[in-house]
């Protein structure tokens, strides 16, 4: 079961290439915070923009600094059924503890098509499946009654959720009970999400700031929802500012000032606005993550 935090962590590059050095300080900070897992190579990671070579790369070195201490779960949704299962085999001999795995997108599968998608996949591997509904980047919104079908794969163990649809979490407990972790995919819901009846999320602004995400959910499953409020309220203006323009660039953004990361992504993400990088300095200025001096919009 798939329960907790989960960072779906950023790429850093630097001079066009992965910057190794800086992505192990990152999973280290990851693991130490007490994250429960990575999920390399997303979104966030800017795998659409990243050579199967270097794909490979950053799942070694997720396996090599994680491995036993947090777990390592990469996207490995491609176009193509026999590419994802090929991927996702390959994931699996590098020691991953599971997969995440996108609904295809640009092509707007039918329902059907998307059972038979993570059917044949399910059947080809032994990794527990994270399924990942996104449908305002994908094109296609995954229904409960598929995932309904779906569940009868024992593999199949999760549902990262990025749709605006909060019942539906509700409407997975009542009819499926914990046959599927229920995990938030954008940050913002997240609290509601997990009053709902989620079991985690899988988070971006975790990348810079592991160890409060770690105690807020701490918080929520202790009960000590005073606590839990607390630090909602304090961190919700960030989660705010970092979903000003499409992710990832805000939050690398912000991890540039916070962490040190280069701030290179790979086109079309990126510049950003100048409002947006101001928004996102005051956020981490209130929340004492940064101070004006180290601006990099001033080097």
């Amino acid at each position: 079961m798939f329960k907790g935090i989960y960072t779906a962590i950023i790429t850093p590059f630097r001079n066009g290439k992965v910057d190794e050095k800086k992505f192990e300080e990152l999973l280290i900070g990851q693991r130490n915070a007490g994250i429960k897992g990575v999920i390399p190579c997303g979104t966030t990671g800017e795998f659409l923009y990243l050579s199967e070579e270097e794909q490979q790369q950053i799942i070694e070195i997720s396996v090599s600094v994680c491995k036993g201490k947090a777990k390592v779960i990469p996207g490995t949704a491609t176009l193509s059924i026999k590419e994802t299962i090929a991927k996702t085999q390959e994931a699996q001999k590098k020691g991953a503890d599971g997969v995440l795995i996108v609904t295809p997108w640009y092509i707007k599968p039918s329902q059907e098509s998307l059972y038979k998608y993570y059917k044949e996949v399910a059947e080809n591997v032994d990794l527990p499946i994270i399924i990942y509904n996104n449908p305002s980047r994908t094109g296609v919104d995954i229904s409960l009654e598929t995932m309904e079908k779906l569940s009868s794969y024992k593999n199949i163990q999760g549902y990262k959720d990025s749709s605006s649809n909060l019942q539906r979490t509700t409407e997975f407990k009542c009819r499926l009970g914990n046959r599927f972790s229920l995990l938030a995919g954008n940050d913002d819901p997240l609290a509601a999400y997990l009053a709902m009846g989620g079991d985690g999320g899988i988070l971006g602004i975790s990348n810079l700031i592991p160890q409060t995400l770690t105690h807020l959910m701490e918080a929520w499953e202790t009960g000590d929802l005073k606590t839990f409020r607390d630090i909602w309220e304090k961190i919700f203006p960030l989660m705010t500012a970092l979903y000003l323009e499409s992710i990832p660039y805000p939050l690398k953004y912000a991890m540039t000032l916070v962490h040190g990361v280069s701030p290179e992504t790979r086109l079309p993400f990126g510049p950003l606005r100048e409002s947006t990088q101001k928004a996102i300095e005051r956020e981490l200025e209130n929340l004492g993550l940064w101070k004006p001096l180290a601006s990099v919009r001033e080097r």
